[in-house]
């Protein structure tokens, strides 16, 4: 009888105190959430919701994240990431920066074959084959996980209650756009047609040239040659400057412009750029523009669809040779992008189901937010996870609806030839000495041809042009580098 009380007291003491135990058994891994979503949060999240938020994926997958919240964004956020990188302080995953993204930081992270076949199951079914490509280097070697997603983001698109109004039917040819934008502008002297200086050449040169808004391999030589050197560019600046010289387009359209501020007007017609300002901006803005829709198109010119998809850049989560524990680090990214729901990127980014958010329908995975003070420290987007839920807001639902369906869809827009080579654009900065003053007068010229300012029988002159600035090296550093991917 003298041995239960002692013995009651020392269970009782072991009870209390393992938690902690199990806490000390538990790997921590640092992460540098420089992904963007913590752009607008520098503060962070209430301590007492991140430490319970902590405490609950340490319960689900025995690893404790904590996270490094960078100091801004662009550079200031890069500086910060390279001197973590190179100093004592402990940082084991991060997101890798452009503009030479993974290939810049090859030295400072590991390959991650080995670790994806045992501890990265789910993140192998969530992100499609494909995608792997642009992580992958010469050797075989798949340097991290993808952030970016091949999209089309691109088309152009028309006013439906216009079409509508005027009992035309969405047009599908470079002939019946022309057609509707002149019908459009007889009903509304004020219709235009907006776009943005390098936008254009994404939304309508697959339309004239072979291969679009992309590199391309010239069969004459063997080359891979920028796609401002291929055959059918003229055409294409002669179109446009047309459409110009007919008044089609809004007067700034190639130069700086609020798109709010424009959609505003009520007079824009056609939009011939990025995807998200019709998404995003239209819901702003319909009860000034009463009936305003938008319809999406699949155009055609003479060399086929005049869009072009954007292809996945080399972006990256990246595990860094300093990291001591990389298989928890596997294992809490595989958590997050878990194959068979949605709870665990949602406790990323919202935090804990029924206590931060909850599904408002579970079978559309419509989720309701509530305030909580959390910021979504654990958060690591990517677009193959992002578009597997919807959050109940009605100025968001059409763009996120757009993200999970018609965003990805590449069916109608021409795919880059190279899409599936992983460039290392450092490595071409430091092969083509005057890159930056190449790319310049590309941008700058062709806006020229357009508009007028430059006749375009000067067109093979600014062919010598850009010769003579040196795209020959550019011409080179591509070749190379496509030859030791593509054989």
């Amino acid at each position: 009888m003298h041995h239960i009380r002692p013995l009651v007291l020392l269970l009782t003491i072991a009870l209390v105190i393992s938690p902690a135990l199990a806490q000390d058994d538990v790997p921590t891994i640092y992460i540098y959430n420089n992904s963007g979503t913590l752009q607008f949060d520098a503060g962070g999240s209430d301590p007492v919701v991140l430490e319970e938020i902590t405490n609950h994926i340490v319960e689900q997958i025995g690893v404790r994240p904590e996270t490094i919240v960078p100091p801004g964004r662009g550079p200031v956020a890069t500086e910060k990431l390279n001197l973590l990188l190179g100093s004592s302080d402990p940082i084991d995953l991060f997101q890798t920066p452009g503009p030479g993204y993974w290939h810049d930081y090859a030295d400072a992270i590991i390959p991650i074959n080995d670790l994806l076949e045992e501890y990265g199951q789910n993140i192998l079914q969530v992100i499609p084959e494909n995608q792997w490509a642009q992580m992958t280097d010469a050797d075989g070697n798949i340097m991290g996980i993808p952030r970016s997603t091949p999209t089309s983001p691109y088309i152009t698109w028309v006013r439906q209650d216009w079409l509508d109004e005027l009992g035309l039917e969405v047009p599908a040819t470079l002939e019946e756009l022309e057609a509707t934008i002149e019908a459009f502008q007889a009903h509304n002297p004020d219709a235009f047609v907006a776009t943005r200086p390098q936008d254009i050449t994404w939304s309508t040169l697959a339309g004239f040239t072979p291969n679009g808004r992309s590199n391309w391999l010239d069969p004459d030589d063997g080359m891979v040659k920028p796609w401002v050197l291929q055959p059918g560019v003229k055409d294409w600046l002669t179109k446009l400057n047309e459409w110009w010289n007919a008044g089609y387009f809004y007067p700034e359209t190639f130069t700086n412009f609020d798109a709010p501020e424009v959609f505003r007007t009520c007079n824009l017609g056609v939009w011939m750029a990025w995807y998200s300002r019709i998404t995003l901006i239209t819901p702003q803005i319909e009860s000034n523009c009463e009936g305003i829709e938008w319809a999406r198109t699949s155009i055609v010119g003479p060399e086929g669809y005049i869009a072009t998809s954007r292809p996945q850049n080399a972006s990256a989560y990246v595990i860094t040779r300093k990291a001591q524990n990389p298989e928890a680090v596997m294992k809490f990214m595989d958590w997050v992008y878990h194959a068979d729901t949605t709870d665990n990127q949602l406790t990323a980014r919202y935090g804990i189901k029924g206590t931060h958010w909850d599904y408002q329908d579970p079978e559309t995975r419509t989720v309701e937010v509530y305030d909580s003070g959390y910021v979504s420290e654990y958060m690591l987007p990517n677009l193959n996870i992002e578009i597997r839920y919807s959050v109940l807001d009605p100025a968001r639902a059409w763009h996120v609806q757009y993200l999970g369906s018609t965003l990805i869809d590449l069916s109608d827009a021409k795919k880059p030839f190279d899409a599936d080579i992983s460039y290392n654009l450092s490595r071409i900065a430091e092969d083509t000495p005057y890159l930056g003053d190449i790319q310049r007068l590309m941008d700058e010229q062709t806006i020229l041809f357009i508009t007028g300012a430059r006749p375009l029988d000067q067109f093979d002159d600014f062919i010598n042009e850009l010769n003579m600035a040196g795209i020959g090296d550019w011409v080179n550093a591509l070749t190379a580098q496509y030859n030791e991917f593509a054989g």
